[in-house]
């Protein structure tokens, strides 16, 4: 439970962080019109942002565990075995740009709403995070209701790869989750896109 507890604060600072966050008011100022005449592409650039967040994120997120458990000496459990920690760092790359996407959808929405905090807090922070396990392992629900969570992209953000680095799954699953991540990243590759030209054409710039 120690090495869960640990693993969502390291997995919410190297994942469930996003600067792509900024995309929605950028829209509603007018600041978009600067980013999409540099030389540039935008996704790019707001992965960019992401990247150099996140580093920093991990930077003072494992200065402040180190710090709490070499003064309270929390054990903590590492995987035995070099295959785990490649599914590990698989599942990871793949939920780093699936929640950079998921991001990107709710900013976009910045196009055709004025209120886009709203949106985020609630599927963002409230939705999201408790689907995907960054409030509590999600073995505690009823297994009907795992069995729908496991359909979903939320649960390969965070809870499934601390049941990866645990031990808990075997490699075939761990292998199943790595293509189910595949598929839904696919996914929401293709709605950024289709919702960015659709969005782009209503751009009007205003205040900009």
């Amino acid at each position: 439970m120690i090495t869960y507890v640990v693993g969502v604060v390291f997995l919410r600072s190297i994942i469930l962080a996003s600067r792509s966050a900024d995309l929605a008011g950028q829209i509603r100022s007018g600041e978009l019109t600067k980013i999409i005449i540099a030389p540039w592409k935008v996704f790019s650039y707001y992965f960019t942002r992401d990247v150099v967040d996140k580093v920093l994120n991990v930077f003072f997120a494992v200065l402040e565990m180190a710090m709490v458990l070499l003064v309270f000496e929390f054990p903590l459990y590492f995987p035995k075995n070099l295959e785990t920690y490649l599914y590990f760092f698989l599942i990871i790359v793949l939920a780093i740009f699936l929640y950079f996407f998921l991001s990107l959808i709710i900013s976009l929405t910045g196009f055709w709403t004025e209120d886009v905090w709203a949106t985020r807090w609630l599927f963002g922070i409230i939705f999201l995070e408790f689907f995907a396990g960054a409030f509590f392992p999600l073995d505690i629900l009823p297994f009907w209701l795992q069995k729908i969570i496991y359909l979903t992209p939320f649960p390969y953000l965070v809870f499934y790869p601390l049941k990866i680095w645990l031990g808990q799954v075997s490699g075939l699953m761990a292998i199943k989750a790595i293509l189910i991540c595949f598929g839904w990243l696919g996914f929401f590759s293709w709605l950024t896109r289709f919702l960015w030209q659709k969005g782009i054409k209503n751009y009007g710039a205003y205040g900009g």
